[in-house]
């Protein structure tokens, strides 16, 4: 009997305690392939203001770079190698980066976002349904955290749908350990903890270096393209086969700017997709870009 009494008063005691230390979460977006929600900590009935820097614009073409770059080490064990893949696949990104954007466009200094992306990847013989669920928010000084719980981790497929991201307990902030390591950019940091310990799962952007670092790239593809001789220039004009053909130095620069991009991004979403290696990407995209030699 009173060992009963005592499970009793503790059980009480927990569910006071998460009553009064939760997360109160607010659904911004919602589709069968993602969600997105506004969520803000509240102890005893009052809300932490983490003084977010919110809300804060970023510009969509910037936050698509980010998502795009953003890659992981998964440590395969003794066997196998470890293997680096993309963390979003490019129809995540389409779908999900101006979700996020807007989010942030919409929170308080109080609310962080909270999101949660499905999608298949391949496994030995058939694809697989597949979850990434993180947090991001915005420092004072203007870094933008993104702090993962899940990244493309397999659904059960027993289970008759996907499980739901808006209950999840888990905060990304407090994971030390983990078998994948996000890979650093020219741009962004693994976060460190007060012991020295980087975070494996929790990467720091400058939000004004990747603005810089895409500016930059743009500006080089259109130098590239400036400085390219004209194939077509010696040319004789009587000549069909020469005419019939579009070379880039008859292109507009916007539509060759265009044809570029277009171009390099399907070559990283068969990459990101597993439909060629690493290898085939880099002879690819080196052939491409050669052509405006």
């Amino acid at each position: 009997m009173k060992k009963i009494t005592v499970l009793l008063i503790i059980s009480v005691a927990f569910l006071c305690a998460c009553n009064s230390n939760k997360w109160i979460r607010k659904t911004v977006a919602k589709q069968n392939k993602f969600i997105a929600t506004l969520e803000q900590h509240q102890v005893e009935d009052e809300i932490v203001h983490k003084k977010y820097n919110h809300p804060i614009k970023i510009d969509l073409a910037d936050f698509k770079r980010l998502m795009e770059d953003l890659r992981y080490i998964e440590q395969a064990g003794f066997i196998g190698e470890d293997k680096e893949n993309a963390i979003f696949q490019t129809v995540e990104i389409d779908r999900l980066a101006p979700v996020l954007a807007d989010a942030l466009a919409k929170a308080d200094d109080s609310q962080r976002i909270r999101f949660t992306s499905f999608n298949q990847g391949k496994a030995f013989i058939f694809s697989v349904s597949r979850e990434t669920e993180g947090v991001m928010f915005v420092e004072p000084d203007g870094r933008l955290n993104i702090a993962f719980h899940l990244i493309n981790s397999e659904i059960d497929p027993i289970e008759s749908s996907p499980p739901n991201p808006g209950i999840s307990r888990v905060d990304p902030l407090k994971i030390k350990s983990s078998d994948m390591t996000i890979i650093p950019t020219r741009y962004t940091e693994l976060f460190t903890f007060e012991t020295g310990k980087q975070a494996p799962m929790w990467i720091v952007a400058n939000l004004e270096t990747l603005k810089e670092t895409a500016d930059s790239e743009q500006i080089s593809i259109v130098d590239v393209k400036k400085n390219a001789p004209p194939a077509a220039a010696s040319a004789p004009k009587n000549t069909k086969t020469k005419t019939e053909k579009a070379t880039p130095a008859q292109a507009s620069e916007t539509m060759l700017q265009k044809d570029i991009k277009n171009k390099l991004k399907y070559l990283k979403e068969l990459l990101d997709e597993g439909l060629i290696s690493e290898k085939d990407y880099d002879v690819k995209k080196m052939e491409l870009l050669d052509k405006l030699d």
